[in-house]
Order: structure tokens, then sequence, then C-alpha cells
């Protein structure tokens, strides 16, 4: 009689400790599952900080114009009517090409040095074969050339009014380097009111961008920097 108790105690008790054991695994289970996003949020980063990134310039692509032999103008033409009615300064930073629009801007690069500057299209030339431009006195010392191959990119008037039809928060600039960029019109401060190319380039420091804007007048231009919290 005492055997039989005992084995039935036993059976009991094995039975309440594996019911036991199943309703607290079930338990575990259902109070993972409910945790709020899950197990995998528990092992996740904190929210980054939130800080101010200044967005990264972007590349402007300028119409290519025919790369070769570039040489200069000055003395004997200064003060005479150009081509497209405007008088001649030797010290300007102008050029005369064969075909491209009065008023185009061209960045000009010295592939010896590296060198760039920009110029504006004012007259009609050169007229000797193999030279593909005529800078004013002014810009070829600028330069650094004399009768010597350059690199020419254009940018006309009409390539800058299209640009700001579909950019209303962007500027077309120049960098300090004199590569073309779009940034963020917040992202620079200017330093001076809209003026002459010519004006801009003689007065620009080396870190400064310059503004290219479109006017009823054509081109004009702002020399700018990179606001405080650009940098």
């Amino acid at each position: 009689m005492v055997i039989q108790l005992s084995t039935k105690k036993a059976i009991r008790v094995a039975v309440f400790v594996a019911v036991f054991i199943a309703v607290m695994s079930i338990s575990f289970l259902l109070q993972a599952h409910n945790a709020p996003g899950g197990t995998e949020n528990l092992m996740a980063a904190p929210a980054p900080v939130a800080e101010i990134v200044p967005a990264e310039p972007l590349a402007f692509d300028m119409d290519e114009a025919a790369d070769g032999l570039a040489s200069w103008y000055g003395g004997q033409f200064h003060g005479r009517r150009t081509a497209s009615g405007t008088r001649f300064d030797m010290h300007a930073y102008t050029a005369a090409h064969r075909t491209l629009p009065f008023g185009t801007l061209l960045r000009v690069e010295n592939p010896r040095t590296g060198k760039a500057i920009l110029v504006e299209v004012t007259d009609r030339g050169p007229f000797i074969r193999k030279r593909v431009i005529d800078l004013s006195y002014g810009a070829a010392r600028d330069l650094g050339v004399s009768v010597s191959p350059v690199e020419i990119d254009a940018l006309t008037k009409s390539a800058v009014a299209e640009f700001y039809a579909e950019n209303d928060s962007t500027f077309l600039v120049f960098s300090p380097d004199l590569d073309p960029i779009v940034v963020k019109s917040s992202q620079l401060d200017t330093l001076a009111g809209a003026t002459t190319l010519t004006n801009v380039m003689k007065n620009r420091s080396d870190s400064e961008y310059v503004i290219i804007r479109h006017s009823a007048k054509g081109l004009t231009y702002t020399r700018a920097c990179r606001t405080a919290n650009s940098e």
C-alpha cells in the first residue's frame, strides 16, 4: 500500500513539474514576442545627434569650345570699337572669338601651368590660321601666355538664363580655382554688388568665389565667400 501511494505521488510531482515548465516557457516566449520593436531593437544603436552638414557642391558642365593656340592684342587696338560695338580695353578681361556669341563667358586654361582665367567674348578674331582665340593684353598676361596652347570652355548668356529659370535656391558659381559649380545660395555671402567681370577678376582674392547671374544687359558677376556655417 505504501509503495502504491509513493508511486502516485511521484507521478503527480512529475506531471506538475512538466506543466510548470511548459507554462513558464510559453510565458517567456509571449513576453519576448510582445516587446516593443522585437529583440532587434535591444541591440540597436542610439539615434545619432542631429548636425548641420553642408551639401557638397555639384560640378557644372560648360560647353566645350575648340582648343588650340591663343594669341593676344593690345595697344594698337586700345580704345577702338570692337565687333560687338564696345570699346576695346587692353586691360579688361575680354577676348576675340570667330563664332561664339558676344557676351559668352569663357574659361581659358593654360595646360602648362594649370592656371585658368575668365574672359568675355566682345570681338571677332583671330584671323591667323591655327589660332583659336585672341585674348586682351591683360588677360594674356594674367594667364601667362603669348602664342600658346590653351583649353577653352564656354558659357553662353542663354545657358545661364536657363539655369536660373529652373533653380531658385542655388547659385551658378566659379570656385576659387575657377571651376564651375552649383552651390546652395545659403552657403555663400556676397562681398560686393553685381559688377563687371573685369572688376571681379581684378579685385578677387584666391580664396573667393564668383557668382554668375543673368540680367537684361547680359551676365553679371559677384565676389563671394563661403558662409561660416558651411565650412
